[in-house]
């Protein structure tokens, strides 16, 4: 013999899943998209490729740390700069 579901079980089952689509859904369209503003950062290294054609040998003990910071937190690609050690 099949027991019959209730009402109140059946509702709240499809709450919960309707819960967990709307999050699902919500993660691919909104929660996981990168700003299209470019950041501080971004602009300034911008700045400074402009300025030393690419070459980290004119830039300044200060700017270089920026650089490099900026690579290992992969604002920038690690090949944009030269003589970068």
């Amino acid at each position: 013999m099949k027991k019959e579901v209730s009402p109140a079980v059946a509702i709240a089952v499809i709450v919960v899943a309707l819960l967990i689509a709307g999050f699902v859904l919500y993660r691919a369209f909104v929660g996981t998209r990168p700003s299209a503003a470019p950041s501080q950062t971004g602009l300034k290294i911008n700045e400074l490729v402009n300025r030393t054609g690419g070459d980290a040998r004119l830039l300044s003990p200060e700017e270089r740390a920026m650089v490099k910071d900026a690579i290992e937190k992969r604002i920038i690609p690690p090949g944009i700069f030269r003589n970068l050690q």
